[in-house]
């Protein structure tokens, strides 16, 4: 039978020991702190913290920001001391108060009717997600972004994890055919980007368009052979660029070279969400045209969108245009200024040495496209196409040209009736080039512009035959810019072949 007697008196020493465990003063010494320790505790700092090696100290109560970081110290005490070591380790002094740390916020702009519910919004590095109507981009190679979404709809993201991107989520019924997929997506940036976009746009109508034809790189093209030359007319005169177009595994491949840094970007590969890579199919206007609309965020961030059109039949086409137009916008906190640019070039650069042996005139027809941007603010992006033609006085070594009847690509509206390509001298030395000066109306008001091209299509005349044999180039590309000040403005390139 158990005794409770016995049993307490078994375990008695036992009972003892843990009570001295529970009270060492009592028992007189054990292991415990040390009231007079001084030295310092180590504490754990969030990924991301960006403090720098040094002292920080904050009074009781309050909450300072620091690096990436709040540090709090509590009320009702000493202050607390923080001490940031060279290597990012931390630890605060005893003597004061215990610090606290959660990360700090930046503010994070939303498109207008963002759709997101309050709450917090973790985005992986590298990745894009859909919330709400918008798409959460994070960049790659660092930290995971958190987005906090207050109740009111305003928004911010933790300063410790990466820097998010916020942009309108698109809806594949609203996304017109042709041209008009840029448009869209421009249209989704917030006003202010938007803005800034039309004035780098309307900037460069009024720049000089320059000639590829001396530049060179060591980047070679994707689709094999040489960088084709051309024009470009962007917001640095001195920005030289090439587009060539070829086919990889059935698919209709752009690059465009720019010369300058070296840097090539191709519609290859399906860009990561939000980005797209569309198809433009040939139209009865201009069935021998055929196109790609490209938008991928670049590593070195912003937003990339291209438009390019190509009348390239195969691999072996040996006589070629490929035109484009482009803009690069910056990310949320980005403090560089958009770029918008557009370039024509073709594997058949007419011999500028033949210029000189082709005698009388010569007409061309084609095609012409590109962006047209309000003149309101916020500015309303849309892309368009136009008719073009143009005629060649190679007694008077001059051209002049007409762009006709612009077109809103999505919906049809005439966006302009007529722009003078005015008279411009054809160059007999180093490329068969020209540029000269665009007038006419947007919007029932006089604009001022720059246009530019070169010629392509040596037909039957070779170094080999003499240059009695030469007969006008087979084809012309080029650029051309428009812009109403203060008003309407507009950028696009064109391709037009020899009437017989």
């Amino acid at each position: 039978m158990f005794s409770p007697i016995v049993s307490i008196k078994k375990f008695l020493p036992l009972l003892i020991v843990s009570l001295c465990v529970m009270a060492l003063s009592a028992c007189g010494g054990g292991g415990g702190p040390d009231p007079e320790d001084r030295s310092p505790v180590s504490v754990e700092l969030p990924v991301g913290h960006g403090l720098t090696a040094g002292e920080i100290t904050i009074l009781p109560g309050a909450s300072d920001e620091h690096g990436n970081v709040v540090v709090s110290c509590p009320t009702g005490g000493e202050a607390c001391v923080l001490n940031i070591a060279a290597d990012g380790s931390a630890s605060y002094q005893r003597t004061g108060g215990m610090p606290s740390f959660m990360p700090a916020l930046a503010s994070q702009m939303l498109p207008a009717g963002h759709g997101l519910v309050s709450g917090e919004i973790t985005v992986a590095p590298g990745a894009s997600d859909e919330h709400g109507n918008v798409v959460v981009t994070c960049p790659a190679g660092g930290e995971a972004c958190v987005v906090n979404v207050a109740a009111d709809g305003s928004a911010s993201y933790q300063k410790t994890g990466g820097m998010p991107s916020v942009m309108a989520a698109l809806v594949s019924w609203r996304v017109p055919a042709g041209d008009g997929r840029m448009a869209a997506s421009l249209n989704g940036l917030p006003d202010f980007v938007r803005n800034n976009v039309a004035s780098r746009l309307a900037l460069t109508a009024t720049r000089s368009v320059v000639s590829s034809t001396a530049s060179t790189t060591d980047v070679a093209p994707i689709t094999g052979g040489t960088w084709n030359t051309g024009v470009t007319q962007s917001p640095l005169n001195s920005d030289n660029r090439a587009i060539n177009a070829g086919y990889l595994s059935g698919n209709l491949v752009f690059e465009r070279i720019n010369f300058g840094l070296g840097v090539r970007h191709d519609t290859r590969a399906q860009p990561r969400p939000p980005g797209y890579r569309t198809a433009i199919p040939p139209t009865p206007d201009a069935p021998q045209w055929k196109g790609v609309e490209h938008f991928f965020l670049p590593p070195s961030g912003g937003r990339y969108y291209s438009v390019f059109h190509s009348d390239i039949e195969n691999n072996d086409d040996g006589d070629y245009l490929a035109l484009g137009y482009w803009a690069w916008t910056p990310g949320p906190g980005g403090t560089r200024g958009p770029f918008v640019g557009a370039a024509a070039s073709g594997n058949d650069p007419f011999q500028v040495g033949l210029v000189a042996a082709v005698a009388g005139r010569a007409t061309y027809a084609g095609a012409a496209t590109g962006l047209y941007a309000g003149g309101d603010a916020p500015s309303a992006f849309r892309g368009f196409g136009a008719g073009v033609k143009l005629t060649a006085d190679f007694d008077e070594n001059s051209i002049v040209g007409l762009v006709t009847d612009g077109k809103d690509s999505a919906t049809g509206k005439q966006l302009f009736e007529e722009l003078v390509l005015e008279t411009a001298a054809i160059q007999d030395a180093d490329a068969a080039f020209f540029r000269g000066e665009v007038s006419g109306l947007l919007n029932g008001q006089t604009v001022e512009g720059n246009w530019g091209g070169q010629f392509y299509g040596n037909g039957l005349a070779t170094t080999d035959i003499p240059v009695s044999y030469a007969e006008p180039p087979g084809s012309v590309a080029g650029t051309f810019g428009a812009r109403v000040v203060g008003g309407d403005s507009l950028l696009g390139v064109f391709g037009a072949y020899k009437e017989e």
